[in-house]
């Protein structure tokens, strides 16, 4: 049986509310609804290359606090039982030198309706640093990766190159720490192009990851294209 996830998420969700009663006012809302061909989560596919409808939201506070959530479906075959992931979020976010963006975050996974006696959901506390708005690192830790009741390290780097005003290319490098977990680790890159019309975006991604990850898990990792459609509001 996995071991079950460790509850740091109402601790993060006190202090997010703490800020929010006398930060209401100045709430900032703001979502997204998805439609992608695959959903490929640090390039594994959590559809089994099928489609995936996504919709997510946030509200953001001026003291830098916001809470989201996000969802979407997912196939991880019929033992499982769950179709759905639903994300919770509670950060902290904050723009300082006029260059650098610091954002931490405790995001919760969960995955409603799984079978018992499985357990798939996990915390995993994330630090993303970026620059211009271009350059960016970011690292995901967790005790509980992917609900395995074991340590995980997740590594990124990555940038955006604007080409016109409304196309620009998105290119992806990582490493995913699974050896506690699995036994095993793997690396992924990810390539992207993005075309904005007003307020949608136009996405075309390849993505590829080493051959451990086919290892780790068998017929949803490696080389794969996905197409999607976002529309941001």
């Amino acid at each position: 049986m996995k071991a079950p996830a460790k509850n740091y998420l109402g601790a993060a969700i006190v202090v997010a509310a703490g800020c929010a009663a006398p930060c209401a006012w100045a709430a900032d809302f703001s979502g997204s609804a998805t439609l992608t061909s695959d959903y490929v989560f640090r390039g594994i596919s959590q559809t089994q290359g099928d489609v995936a409808p996504q919709l997510g939201g946030k509200v953001a506070f001026d003291s830098g606090f916001y809470g989201a959530a996000w969802a979407s479906t997912v196939d991880y075959g019929d033992a499982v039982g769950s179709d759905a992931e639903v994300d919770l979020v509670a950060g902290w976010n904050r723009t300082f030198a006029q260059r650098w963006n610091l954002d931490v975050n405790l995001t919760r996974f969960t995955y409603p309706g799984t079978r018992a006696p499985l357990n798939l959901d996990y915390n995993e506390v994330i630090t993303t640093l970026t620059l211009d708005q271009r350059w960016w690192a970011m690292l995901g830790w967790s005790d509980n990766a992917l609900a395995s009741g074991e340590r995980g390290i997740y590594v990124e780097v990555g940038a955006k190159f604007p080409i016109t005003d409304e196309f620009r290319l998105e290119t992806v490098a990582a490493h995913y720490d699974l050896d506690d977990a699995y036994g095993d680790s793997y690396s992924r890159a990810q390539l992207s192009a993005i075309y904005t019309l007003g307020s949608v975006d136009l996405r075309a991604s390849g993505h590829w990851t080493t051959d451990s990850a086919k290892r780790i898990f068998p017929g949803v990792a490696g080389s794969r294209f996905e197409a999607a459609v976002t529309w941001n509001f």
